[in-house]
């Protein structure tokens, strides 16, 4: 170790008696017989008394693993910069790769949409609005709510679908809206964030025209848009592939073509049509998991695959849809939007039961 001041170590050689005897001798007086020892005997050749000072300003204690102060600071300061600079590339190269994909421009091609303007037909639009969820992000009236605030996953906002002020009604076409509905792509081909086109994809072009005459025939309302941006670990998961809505438009074949209509049956075909509302949280292949996008407090959705629904009849099915309560008496809990899948009806929940036992 080191010490910042110099240590003097003194030393006498002799008795006393000698001590005393060399200062005498010193200022030039005293006996000058020689000095003795305690003992009496005669010392022929004595050690005059001496005052050793050693400045210690080197290590008097060296120890080969115990580095200098400045050396271990060096290293340190030199190990928080180079994490500092992994950090900055890493964050750096998240943004430049996820903006890339998020701004990417699509080409769709514009598809004639039937018109409605029927109390009923305007009337099974509103439905469709609430069975297929789009209220949980554009709220109830349609004027966009935030419905994830993270800021790791990022503010995700509905936007408000009202003619009023702040809405994008007025702006778009039926044909532009279809688009967007069914694949993720806005205007000027603008890939939309959050958007789970992958849910509408396959519907048709009529129940298409019946919800966009359902919010043509809806209420203006006032409301600015809400905030969207991705976050640090919402980005990171939409490029490893975990979060796949952040950018459906990638997911979508934007060169199919979309059925005019289908007829509601309790069927195989029927059941599957339907069942395509259920990928979002549950999954393309509907066996559950973690909900993309979610924060990490949502419960992962359940398998409603046949092996997830051993333990329900088709009754005992349709009856949680509408209640909210499984057969054993639990409450499906948030986020399972049971009180707007509850809007389906029984032939679409029929139809439903027999396509998941068929996974």
């Amino acid at each position: 170790m080191n010490f910042s001041r110099e240590i003097f170590i003194k030393r006498k050689i002799g008795s006393r008696k000698t001590g005393e005897c060399d200062k005498r001798n010193a200022l030039g007086g005293g006996s000058s017989s020689p000095p003795s020892n305690r003992a009496g005997i005669p010392i022929s050749n004595p050690v005059p008394h001496t005052t050793l000072q050693f400045p210690l300003t080197e290590n008097i204690f060296p120890y080969p693993f115990a580095p200098p102060m400045k050396k271990i600071s060096r290293i340190l300061t030199f190990t928080f910069l180079c994490l500092v600079g992994i950090l900055v590339v890493l964050v750096t190269t998240i943004y430049t790769l996820s903006s890339a994909r998020m701004n990417k421009t699509y080409e769709v091609k514009s598809v004639p949409i039937p018109k409605f303007s029927k109390s009923i037909d305007i009337a099974e639009g509103k439905r469709l609005y609430q069975s297929r969820g789009c209220g949980d992000c554009h709220d109830v009236d349609g004027s966009g709510r935030t419905f994830i605030e993270d800021p790791a996953l990022g503010t995700l906002s509905g936007v408000n679908l009202t003619s009023g002020k702040g809405g994008i009604l007025s702006d778009r076409t039926d044909e532009e809206l279809a688009i967007a509905i069914r694949h993720g792509v806005g205007k000027e081909g603008r890939a939309l964030l959050f958007m789970p086109s992958t849910d509408f994809q396959g519907m048709t072009n009529e129940d298409v025209g019946k919800l966009i005459a359902f919010l043509r025939s809806s209420p203006a309302v006032d409301k600015p848009q809400g905030e969207l941006k991705a976050g640090p670990l919402g980005r990171f998961l939409f490029l490893i592939g975990e979060i796949p809505v952040f950018v459906s438009a990638e997911k979508i074949n934007h060169e199919a073509n979309h059925l005019t209509n289908i007829t509601p049956s309790v069927s195989l075909e029927y059941g599957k049509y339907v069942a395509s509302t259920c990928t979002g949280c549950h999954g393309f292949s509907l066996k559950g998991g973690p909900i993309q996008g979610a924060p990490p407090e949502w419960p992962p959705a359940q398998d409603i695959s046949k092996s997830g629904l051993t333990n329900y009849t088709e009754s005992t099915f349709i009856q949680t849809i509408r209640t909210g309560k499984r057969p054993d008496g639990s409450e499906m809990k948030f986020p399972m939007p049971w009180q707007s899948l509850g809007q389906l009806t029984d032939t679409e929940l029929k139809a439903l039961w027999i396509y998941l036992q068929t996974i």
